[in-house]
């Protein structure tokens, strides 16, 4: 998997490596063709070729609405479908010249009008039905000409679609869970893959995610479940996710890696805020605490089975078990909106905010380190917060916060670069 700003660090270390002869100078140029380096032009064209269609897109639609009224339906469909299909014969013939970046950007300005014309052509013929299934056809034109092109950049608008959709079925018309966006998501992270393009793997991260997110009251409504028992869902199955990816070797395109960078931190933002929801007074539901145990369960067995593989450590395995017992312990401890465990719990939060650092640096994990430096740059401050603020006088605590704040820019900057250098070579006698 290559990290972020690879080429530009890989830039910097040869200079010092030709300085110090441990690489021929003509090397250099070789080195980074081979790793896809000097495409800055490309990437420009790019840019500029998508913000362009952006603004085509934007005129073609602004001419409709202008002209709506005066135009007869047949001229309104000929400029509107004459559009979308003079978008795709400028992909294509920009794809067979060998300038397939503006054909990418065509492709996306394609799949831009035909989602417009899905409304148009609607709000001509009064249609009047499940507007959410519109943006599912939007979706679908998108997929399909990410697929049959392939086109990364119409996939990318097939996630954003797929996304808005989902947002469209749960929180618009109250469905309890959308399971079909999972679907249409499984299809766009296959074809992410088939890809073997990076970003659209992060975007489909992101993608199951918010639709995990915004699927709270549903699970809610189908469980019956209390708020942090609901809660203690996005803490157990991100952490069983993560365990399981460590089972695994990573693979070229760093799947198995982003996936598990997804899940580790989405169980530690549901962690960090598990003590912020209320529950019931009279204790957690018995079909709750068969999840929790199975989950504990599987989160462990797969930790364990990584440990025999060289994937995980003794302490992944201490910490797992730690953050399965927290999560169970307190939510069979807490009752009603009590505050009691908050502080206990702060506590609890720390301490796999630094299991986190500790698998960062073991690991050369850059991704790792520097989000969990912020995660207890977040720490320090809520604790602060939530400590003092009904302690200090008003201008004592903004003062001393401020000081606060200096000071985590400057050690927590000092403390990730310390993390992402690793440890100094020690020297030996000969």
């Amino acid at each position: 998997m290559r990290p972020p700003f690879y080429v530009r660090q890989l830039k910097i270390d040869l200079e010092a490596w030709i300085a110090k002869g441990l690489v021929p100078a003509e090397s250099r140029d070789e080195i980074l063709a081979s790793v896809g380096a000097g495409r800055s032009a490309g990437r420009l064209e790019t840019i500029l070729a998508v913000f362009g269609v952006i603004l085509v897109g934007a005129g073609v639609l602004s001419f409709v609405g202008a002209n709506w009224a005066a135009m007869t339906k047949p001229t309104r469909l000929l400029v509107l479908f004459g559009s979308m299909w003079l978008a795709y014969a400028l992909a294509i013939w920009f794809t067979a010249r060998g300038r397939e970046l503006i054909g990418q950007a065509f492709v996306l300005l394609g799949v831009i009008l035909f989602g417009s014309n899905i409304w148009f052509v609607a709000q001509t013929y009064n249609i009047n039905s499940h507007y959410p299934d519109g943006t599912l056809l939007w979706g679908a034109g998108a997929l399909a000409a990410a697929f049959l092109v392939p086109s990364r950049a119409a996939l990318a608008a097939a996630m954003a679609i797929g996304a808005y959709w989902t947002w469209q079925e749960t929180m618009e018309f109250r469905q309890p869970i959308h399971l079909e966006f999972l679907v249409f998501w499984a299809l766009g992270a296959a074809l992410a893959g088939f890809l073997n393009w990076r970003p659209g793997i992060h975007l489909a991260a992101l993608a199951l995610i918010f639709w995990f997110a915004i699927s709270f009251e549903g699970l809610q409504a189908m469980l019956g479940w209390s708020d942090v028992e609901i809660l203690t869902i996005y803490v157990l199955i991100p952490l069983a996710v993560w365990s399981a990816c460590q089972i695994f070797e990573a693979g070229p395109n760093g799947l198995r890696v982003t996936i598990g960078h997804y899940a580790f931190f989405a169980f530690l933002v549901a962690f960090a805020v598990l003590h912020l929801p209320d529950t019931r007074p009279e204790g957690p539901a018995s079909t709750w605490l068969g999840f929790a145990v199975a989950m504990s369960a599987v989160s462990l067995a797969a930790v364990i089975a990584s440990l025999q593989r060289k994937g995980s450590t003794g302490v992944d395995v201490a910490g797992t078990l730690f953050a399965c017992l927290a999560t169970i312990g307190y939510v069979m401890t807490v009752r009603g909106n009590s505050d009691a465990l908050d502080i206990p719990w702060l506590v609890c939060t720390l301490i796999v905010i630094l299991w986190s650092i500790s698998r960062g640096a073991r690991m050369d994990d850059r991704f790792v380190i520097n989000w969990s430096t912020v995660a207890f740059g977040l720490w320090v401050l809520y604790a602060y917060f939530e400590l003092f603020a009904g302690l200090m006088d008003q201008a004592v605590f903004f003062t001393v916060g401020g000081i606060l704040l200096i000071a985590l820019a400057l050690g927590l900057e000092n403390l990730r670069r310390s993390l992402v250098a690793g440890p100094k070579p020690t020297a030996t006698s000969s």
